[in-house]
């Protein structure tokens, strides 16, 4: 069946497979290392975070749409039926990993478990970020809360003041 597919295309697949681990592996680590900047104060480090996060995401979401456009073509010239996730028909890997010969299965098989074990441990990382990011976000307003209500029970004359109270309370 690989006949129909030139080793040259199927090097390239090779190419991009090696580029999203290389950018999945990235993206983890700079994932990993996120808690400490996000727990932080400093908001030129949270900013220039969130910033290489988006590119690299970006980048790899790129690779992504390369990827899988040679993959539906294969498919195409294969006969291959592919599968429609949320309208967007796709050859899994594994299933690519079947029809063409040694070495590309065994190397499509091993890509295939290495970026699905990437993509599991870079949710989990990003599961954790969003806990502390939630947990920032409470602190503040919380806080906001708090200083809003001291701020605004007793004006400078030492009069109640309800009128700045309330309005103040509606923006924590």
């Amino acid at each position: 069946m690989q006949s129909t597919i030139d080793k040259a295309a199927l090097n390239r697949l090779t190419h991009i497979l090696t580029q999203e681990v290389s950018l999945c592996k990235k993206l983890f680590k700079l994932t990993t290392s996120a808690p400490p900047i996000l727990a932080s104060d400093n908001a030129e480090k949270i900013t220039s975070l969130l910033g290489v996060l988006d590119t690299q995401a970006t980048e790899l979401k790129a690779l992504s749409m390369t990827r899988m456009a040679l993959m539906l073509e294969f498919a195409r010239l294969l006969g291959i039926p592919v599968i429609s996730s949320s309208g967007t028909a796709h050859l899994k890997l594994r299933k690519l990993a079947d029809v063409v010969s040694e070495p590309f299965s065994t190397s499509f098989r091993n890509f295939s478990s290495e970026l699905n074990q990437l993509a599991r441990l870079i949710q989990s990382a990003q599961s954790d970020n969003a806990y502390i990011i939630h947990r920032a976000r409470d602190y503040i307003n919380a806080t906001l809360r708090l200083l809003v209500s001291a701020q605004n029970s007793f004006g400078y004359s030492g009069e109640l003041n309800q009128k700045n109270s309330v309005q103040l309370h509606t923006l924590a």
